[in-house]
């Protein structure tokens, strides 16, 4: 099948609150503070968005949420693939060299959900799935406080379309209401 190239169908996950009002509430919020943003999907209690510099949007939604908001979560992606950790694995190591370039960066994995074996077709652990993103990966492993985080985010968008999301950056740069990020 050859080397999967990135897709670019959504750069930005959002997670809400559950239910009607969550959905309705989040998109309300997220129409007001990102203009031009468009919808990919909406799985369960997930808004898969296409916008223009993902991280700008973060940083955008992090400055003006609170707690009352039902945004839980906003997650920036440099990279969509298909699920499978032979790509995201490529995928992840280019991503690395080129945001770790000219730094002594540190870099940790993280992968949510499940990902494939190409070959098999059948699922592989979240610790073969992280070794395999790892090994591709020349930098060095810190998991307390790593510069770079690779997080994998695996999409079921339906019961045999999955996507995986991939973002390299700071963990910072991840929006958690839970875990609000500082701002200077």
């Amino acid at each position: 099948m050859g080397d999967a190239k990135p897709l670019r169908l959504f750069n930005l996950i959002v997670a809400h609150e559950p239910g009607r009002w969550g959905f309705r509430e989040a998109l309300r919020v997220l129409r007001g503070l990102l203009p031009g943003a468009l919808v990919f999907d909406t799985p369960k209690h997930l808004i898969l968005l296409r916008v223009e510099d993902p991280y700008a949007a973060v940083d955008r939604l992090a400055a003006n949420l609170d707690s009352s908001q039902p945004i839980l979560r906003a997650i920036p992606l440099d990279a969509v693939a298909p699920p499978y950790v032979e790509d995201v694995a490529r995928l992840a190591a280019g991503l690395a060299a080129e945001k770790a370039a000219g730094g002594d960066a540190t870099f940790a994995v993280r992968v949510e959900g499940r990902l494939w074996r190409r070959d098999m077709g059948e699922p592989v652990s979240s610790r073969e799935a992280i070794e395999a993103i790892a090994e591709g990966i020349d930098l060095p492993v810190d998991l307390r406080s790593p510069s770079l985080l690779v997080l994998v985010k695996v999409i079921r968008l339906s019961r045999a379309q999955r996507y995986a999301g991939v973002m390299v950056a700071p963990p910072s740069s991840i929006y958690s209401r839970d875990r609000r990020r500082g701002r200077s």
